[in-house]
């Protein structure tokens, strides 16, 4: 096996510039969807990364054209509820893991952030992105209270309902960061450089500074129910996913095939 063999084999990639270390999605050919051996091998760098104290700040970003397109669900098995609400709480612990992360982490964003990916982006503390990126949802309602909910603590609720409540809705970098889910839009080329100039100021501080500031500013998330509210997230969409107009997208999707399916969906007469 050569080198770069095994390194497209890894769905994660750490990279290290002085204090500052990339976390990278390293899926390309599937946009970075999240999957069980991405999420394995981030919970492993964000592990070595936690006791490294040479480092103070994580960047994570994506390989290829996306940042995350969300979860891996090319595989999907109906489960039980309680099967269902089980897996669904075990990603949102996992993204409150990223928001607790005792050293800040930025997310650099290009390409598409949706669904899933959006749960990401929403638990880092610092979001950098640029003109041409794509923020999103699901293009078809396959669920529900499970990502939308993430986005109401950045960009107010009645836009987190209009975005959420309309399949397949979008905005672009720009409007990201004028809504607040992204603290800096870039133009296309600059974000790189941008993220890592971002880090490198934060870097400057001591790693015991930056983690009690960044502990103060979470508590008082806390204290307005960040997270109490995201754990709600889990129970409901394991109940939406049990409801009658979900069957009906699912059997649209049997009949159809995923792009017939859209396709329905967006040509109905309403």
């Amino acid at each position: 096996m050569t080198q770069n063999q095994s390194v497209t084999e890894k769905a994660i990639l750490v990279e290290k510039k002085g204090k500052i270390a990339y976390i990278i999605l390293n899926r390309p050919e599937k946009l970075n969807a999240l999957n069980p051996a991405l999420f394995e091998e981030l919970d492993e760098a964000l592990d070595l990364l936690e006791k490294d104290d040479s480092v103070s700040v994580l960047i994570i970003k994506g390989n290829g054209r996306a940042f995350s397109v969300g979860y891996d669900v090319t595989k999907y098995n109906i489960p039980t509820v309680i099967e269902d609400k089980n897996k669904l709480e075990a990603y949102t612990r996992r993204w409150i893991r990223i928001w607790e992360y005792p050293k800040p982490i930025i997310a650099q964003v290009h390409g598409y952030a949706l669904a899933g990916g959006t749960q990401l982006v929403a638990c880092c503390d610092i979001v950098v992105t640029d003109e041409d990126t794509q923020f999103g949802f699901p293009s078809l309602p396959l669920g529900g209270g499970f990502v939308g909910i993430y986005w109401g603590w950045h960009v107010g609720h009645q836009r987190a309902k209009m975005l959420d409540l309309t399949a397949g809705s979008r905005i672009n970098g720009k409007e990201a960061e004028q809504y607040g889910i992204a603290a800096k839009c870039v133009p296309a080329g600059q974000l790189e450089e941008e993220a890592l100039n971002i880090a490198r100021g934060i870097a400057k501080t001591p790693l015991d500074i930056l983690k009690l500031k960044k502990q103060a500013h979470n508590r008082i998330m806390d204290l307005q129910g960040f997270r109490t509210g995201i754990m709600f997230g889990p129970e409901q969409d394991a109940i939406i996913h049990t409801a009658d107009g979900i069957k009906l997208v699912q059997q649209k999707i049997e009949e159809h095939g995923l792009k017939g399916a859209i396709q329905w969906f967006n040509e109905q007469d309403v």
